[in-house]
């Protein structure tokens, strides 16, 4: 299993690196999947709306995840002006998704105390300035983008080669 492991972190690391070499690109096929993941995870939250029968910002946000999600389900032809069009969806998204986490912040204030609420606070913030600037350079985003995915598969990949490495060792150390 250990030999496995090492050759999967190797091709990650080489996928990465890959990647690195296009970071646009790999930004607009991971803007595909993302596509998916947002459409999935709209009807998830719209069902978990009528089940908890909260029918406010919660369900508004729902519709809107399953129609940026819709839009690249359905409009896989229009290849170029879609993945432009997603750029500026996953901005705006990432500016709604920073309001609603202020807002759910503010409620849930009582209850998760001061400081996960300003940590709430801040990341919610920092994505609505992230989805400000995205509007403003869409380029460097898509960019940006790209280059964190091949960061992480590099990450992971040799993560999983020291992992392959030391596997046998903390097996044996365990028994």
């Amino acid at each position: 299993m250990s030999v496995l492991t090492i050759i999967l972190g190797i091709l990650m690391i080489l996928a990465g690196a890959i990647c690195l070499a296009t970071p646009v690109a790999t930004t607009f096929g991971l803007m595909y999947f993302y596509m998916i993941l947002m459409f999935v995870t709209g009807i998830i939250f719209l069902v978990k709306c009528f089940v908890y029968k909260r029918y406010g910002i919660d369900l508004f946000f729902a519709i809107i995840t399953i129609l940026a999600g819709g839009f690249m389900l359905f409009t896989p032809n229009l290849s170029f002006a879609t993945t432009t069009v997603l750029l500026y969806i996953t901005a705006g998204w990432l500016i709604f998704r920073g309001i609603v986490g202020v807002i759910n912040a503010f409620s849930a204030r009582k209850l998760i105390g001061g400081g996960l609420f300003a940590l709430s606070l801040i990341v919610s913030i920092l994505v609505i300035l992230a989805g400000i600037y995205s509007f403003i350079h869409p380029l460097v985003f898509a960019g940006f983008l790209g280059i964190l995915a091949c960061c992480y598969f590099i990450v992971e990949g040799v993560d999983m080669i020291f992992l392959g490495c030391i596997g046998k060792q903390i097996e044996h150390d365990i028994k």
